[in-house]
């Protein structure tokens, strides 16, 4: 009897955890924590299951209640990247960014070619005002994956932070000669620009971007941006002084 039980009690663990995941497919992540939880009352040593509910929760942003069902399945499996990784994510989202760094270095201990894991802890240390630290992971990277163009987009923004536009530009060129369908570039392009007043470039990157992104909220307010450069542009056309220069 107690053998078919236990067959039972885990045919019910499967079914609520392949329900939550269903669940989480479909973006429905209060759905999911309610079967996940079923799944944990039933058996609370499945570590697939408190992973599943924590992402859940941190999708419903209780980083709090993620955190908690971390660190219970952290005392199940103290070598399971995943679960560091995911509780320096919802430690980076509470804003809680030493604890962030500390689980993001312990995942790449773990799982060295992990590139997800190094790319949050260089945006960690960027949100500790350590940029320096984020720069040199990035270069890292990109030095042991020289195609990894995340790496080269991070790098990019966070030269675009720190004011140096002439050589975040440099790095979007790089990125297009690696992929050139590669829209974020064009759209780093546009700003570089657009920050160095070189407005003509900035306009022909802006539309590159807008014409391979005509439907999303960004694209939008680069739309109104392009008509005001233009607009500025045609002024200063349009004036004697400027002209005389």
């Amino acid at each position: 009897m107690r053998l078919i039980e236990k067959l039972n009690n885990s045919k019910n663990v499967n079914a609520s955890l392949k329900k939550g995941d269903e669940y989480m497919e479909k973006s429905m992540p209060r759905e999911a924590v309610s079967e996940y939880l079923k799944s944990i009352m039933k058996e609370n040593r499945n570590i697939k299951t408190y992973l599943g509910a924590s992402r859940a929760y941190k999708e419903l942003q209780q980083y709090d209640k993620a955190i908690k069902h971390l660190e219970k399945a952290k005392t199940i499996d103290t070598f399971d990247y995943e679960i560091y990784y995911e509780l320096g994510l919802n430690h980076l989202l509470n804003t809680e960014f030493e604890a962030a760094t500390k689980n993001f270095r312990k995942t790449i201990k773990l799982n060295p070619d992990f590139l997800s894991a190094q790319i949050q802890l260089a945006i960690s240390h960027e949100l500790m005002d350590e940029p320096e630290m984020a720069y040199k992971i990035y270069e890292k990277i990109i030095e042991e994956k020289p195609d990894f163009i995340i790496a080269h987009n991070h790098k990019a923004g966070l030269l675009m932070s720190l004011g140096n536009f002439e050589e975040a530009a440099r790095i979007f060129f790089d990125i297009l000669r690696i992929d050139d369908t590669y829209s974020r570039a064009y759209l780093g392009l546009g700003i570089c620009f657009d920050k160095t007043e070189k407005y003509t470039q900035a306009v022909r990157f802006y539309k590159k971007y807008i014409a391979a992104n005509p439907n999303n909220e960004t694209t939008k307010s680069i739309a109104s941006r392009v008509i005001d450069i233009l607009s500025v542009v045609k002024e200063r056309n349009d004036c004697p002084l400027y002209l005389a220069k």
